[in-house]
C-alpha cells in the first residue's frame, strides 16, 4: 500500500515551474493562481478612479395613436356612445384584428386616461 500526502504551500511561479521540470511525472497535480487581494486603500482608489455607467434615461411616451390600428377602431366605435367590449368585438374582426385583444387594449386605453369604464361596463371616452 502506497502512502500520498497532500501538502499546501505558496511558491512564486518561476520556483514553482523551474522545480516542477525537474520532478515531473508528478500524479494528480493541481496548480492554483491565487491572486492578492486589494488592500483598502486600492479599494478607495478604485471608487474613486472608476465611475459608474449612467443611467439610460427613458423619455416620457407620447400615448397611443388613436387614429390608427385598433386603437382607431374602439375610438370611431366609441364616438357615438359608450358600448360593451362585446360589442366592439364585431368592429375590430372586421378591420382584420383579433377580438382577444379588445380586453386589453381597453384596459390600456384607460391606464392612459382616454377611456373610462362605468360599473354597468361600458366604456366610454373620457370627458376633457
Amino acid at each position: 500500500m502506497t502512502v500520498k500526502f497532500k501538502i499546501g504551500f505558496t511558491i512564486g511561479a518561476d520556483t514553482l515551474f523551474g522545480l516542477m521540470s525537474k520532478m515531473l511525472p508528478i500524479e494528480d497535480l493541481e496548480v492554483e493562481e491565487i491572486t492578492p487581494k486589494p488592500t483598502l486603500a486600492e479599494r478607495a482608489i478604485h471608487k474613486i478612479t472608476h465611475k459608474p455607467k449612467p443611467q439610460i434615461r427613458k423619455h416620457a411616451s407620447p400615448g397611443p395613436n388613436l387614429e390608427k390600428g385598433i386603437n382607431g377602431v374602439i375610438m370611431a366605435a366609441l364616438s357615438d356612445g359608450p358600448k360593451r367590449a362585446a360589442e366592439l368585438r364585431p368592429k375590430v374582426i372586421a378591420a382584420d384584428f383579433s377580438a382577444n385583444s379588445v380586453t386589453s387594449r381597453l384596459e390600456e386605453l384607460r391606464k392612459y386616461g382616454v377611456l373610462e369604464r362605468n360599473n354597468e361596463g361600458l366604456w366610454r371616452k373620457c370627458q376633457k
